[in-house]
């Protein structure tokens, strides 16, 4: 019995072979399962893509919404608020005027 015998040496041929073969099985089922994965990211990214779109276009609306506003507030401002704090001033020094007055004949 100085030898081996030949049985041994084809089950350990044998499960070193399926050992390999298990392990390019799991490699296999790893690069399937990315594919997938990586496909329905470039979905989602897509899909990303066309909402920041609509987003955009949403934005520039508004802005222009906004802009619109601000122009009417500042004519409202040019046209009403402006020339009524103006009368307010001259009605404050005219009635600082008038008291000043009446307030030197109380005396």
């Amino acid at each position: 019995m100085d030898t081996i015998p030949s049985i041994f040496w084809m089950i350990i041929i044998a499960l070193l072979t399926g050992f390999i073969c298990f392990v390019l099985y799991q490699l296999a089922m790893l690069l399937k399962e990315s594919k997938n994965a990586v496909s329905e990211t470039k979905k989602i990214v897509v899909d990303a893509q066309e909402t920041l779109k609509t987003l955009n276009g949403i934005i520039n609306d508004v802005e222009e919404m906004v802009g619109t506003v601000k122009g009417t507030v500042y004519q409202v401002n040019d046209a009403i608020i402006v020339p009524i704090k103006k009368i307010t001033s001259i009605v404050g020094v005219a009635s600082g005027f008038i008291e000043g007055i009446t307030s030197k004949r109380s005396r």
